[in-house]
């Protein structure tokens, strides 16, 4: 009885030992506790997703805004706009560079074709329509969005 319980106990303890030495499955980057995903937030990969087409935009028009939305990329304003949100320090600098970044873009795009000013407006519609969703009233539960007091 002694030998079986030896034995028992050293089938144990070695099952453990091979157990600890086996390679860790690969877990996807945004289950490590405690460690940031390296590409950015969520799962756009740190790049911005282009906006989707509103309803109300035919599908012409919404290629040509494509096509003049990357011609604005290559417009003095916007590559300066863009330099500049790359030297934002704080959340709030980067913030105002972003809106800069998007007003740029926007005068670059209606300079090469003011007939796509329904497509920004199409846009803001549906931006502001897509607002309330998921929370009803457009409020925040109580205690959502703070952080938790320190102890």
């Amino acid at each position: 009885m002694k030998l079986k319980l030896a034995f028992l106990l050293a089938l144990i303890s070695s099952a453990g030992l091979i157990a600890a030495d086996a390679p860790k499955p690969d877990a996807p980057k945004g289950d490590e506790p405690g460690k940031k995903a390296e590409k950015g937030k969520g799962d756009k990969g740190g790049k911005k997703q282009a906006p989707q087409k509103p309803e109300s935009v035919d599908e012409a028009t919404w290629k040509k805004f494509g096509e003049a939305q990357k011609a604005a990329q290559k417009d003095e304003a916007v590559i300066a706009a863009k330099a500049k949100a790359a030297d934002a320090k704080t959340p709030e600098e980067k913030q105002a560079a972003g809106k800069a970044v998007m007003e740029a873009t926007k005068a670059a795009i209606l300079k090469a074709d003011a007939s796509l000013e329904s497509v920004f407006k199409a846009l803001e519609a549906s931006r502001a329509k897509g607002k309330g969703k998921g929370d009803k009233g457009g409020k925040k539960a109580e205690g959502e969005g703070k952080k938790p007091e320190a102890k």
